[in-house]
């Protein structure tokens, strides 16, 4: 995985962020999720971070402090991750995970920013994030789905599903890795 805190130039540093979200950006995965320390350099890339996530009209985000450590930033693509949450399977999982009985994109996103500021970060974040409710209901401990194997995040059961989820995933950062040859963060920010 790249390391975004080693970056000292703002333009490479832009370029890590860019290849993160490019399954964000382009639709493959619904919502990202990335910690900062509470320090002043990282103050200032994560103002560059929001800043440029406004030049895209497909991307959100929620920011909150999180146990006063560090503050992290939920970005989100609000029509792949209203779509994801839809899913029947995922509005009756999370539910059953203490989420409103009505279901309201916003009201979710509510709930899940409540339960990490308070200092967890909850297992069904895997949902928000795109990942398969089979490896998200495995890694809480559903009796029937055994661990498979890891590849990006942990697979339960038929990795078939997960897999093709990661190759979306990766193909997306590759795509995006190509456009940073001759594009900058911004240009790629402001066109995908």
């Amino acid at each position: 995985m790249m390391e975004c805190f080693c970056k000292s130039d703002t333009e490479e540093f832009m370029g890590w962020f860019v290849q993160l979200i490019a399954p964000v950006l382009t639709g493959a995965k619904p919502a990202e999720i990335l910690s900062f320390p509470n320090n002043e350099k990282h103050k200032a890339r994560l103002a560059s971070i929001k800043t440029c996530i406004k030049l895209n009209s497909k991307l959100s985000f929620n920011e909150f402090s999180y146990c006063t450590k560090c503050t992290k930033l939920l970005i989100y693509n609000p029509n792949i991750l209203d779509e994801t949450l839809r899913d029947k399977r995922n509005i009756r999982f999370l539910i059953e995970q203490g989420y409103p009985r009505e279901y309201s994109m916003d009201a979710f996103i509510k709930e899940l920013m409540f339960k990490m500021q308070n200092g967890i970060i909850p297992d069904e974040i895997g949902v928000f994030l795109g990942y398969p409710l089979k490896d998200v209901m495995g890694f809480i401990g559903h009796a029937s789905l055994k661990l498979t194997k890891v590849n990006g995040w942990r697979v339960y059961g038929d990795p078939r599903i997960s897999d093709k989820k990661y190759n979306d995933f990766m193909e997306a950062k590759e795509s995006i890795k190509k456009m940073l040859v001759h594009n900058s963060p911004n240009n790629i920010l402001a066109v995908v």
